[in-house]
């Protein structure tokens, strides 16, 4: 291999698949066959892994820092069961005095679909991490559709997402769905 021509050794950008670009119309955010109006202050962020869809940032209130909403989307079959996302998402939470949190969950219609919203408030703990972030909130919105479960988590100061909690509505309100296009074979 040491000898082989220059036009032969293949240069794998091993990066590449990291990178992702900012969506061509800013005034929408599309994910998966769901298309729904961006709030005017979310701003778009590069993903961190190839499983998240889209990612953006809620910007904060004056004394809080901001939240973010990362989308994801599996197949049906990919997509674990609700009871064990709840018990993994807990785990990553303890309420501010230091005990178990407690999950509630609500039930929406979304783009004519039946949805889930699961809340939990407290310290965040995060995957492992060493550093604590207290009053904290984690929103999912989960929504399934005949192929696939698609994941919107926002996750941020309480106090955030409270002040955004108007836009958060008003994003999955005007979240719609949109028919997949059919190649002809």
């Amino acid at each position: 291999m040491l000898d082989a021509p220059e036009e032969l050794i293949v240069e794998v950008d091993h990066e590449a698949k990291f990178t992702f670009y900012p969506p061509e119309n800013n005034s929408v955010i599309t994910f998966g066959n769901y298309i729904s109006q961006r709030p005017e202050n979310w701003f778009w962020v590069i993903p961190k892994t190839l499983v998240v869809t889209c990612n953006y940032v809620l910007p904060s209130s004056t004394t809080s820092d901001p939240a973010l909403i990362t989308i994801t989307q599996f197949e049906n079959e990919d997509s674990e069961s609700l009871d064990k996302s709840i018990t993994r998402w807990k785990d990553l939470f303890r309420s501010d005095g230091g005990g178990p949190i407690t999950a509630t969950k609500q039930s929406l219609t979304i783009a004519e679909r039946e949805a889930t919203q699961i809340t939990m408030l407290g310290e965040y703990m995060g995957a492992g991490s060493g550093w604590r972030l207290k009053n904290h909130m984690l929103l999912v919105t989960i929504l399934r559709d005949e192929t696939h479960t698609t994941y919107l988590k926002v996750i941020g100061p309480r106090e955030t997402i409270t002040t955004q909690r108007n836009a958060i509505n008003e994003f999955l309100s005007s979240t719609s769905w949109v028919e997949p296009i059919v190649e002809d074979e």
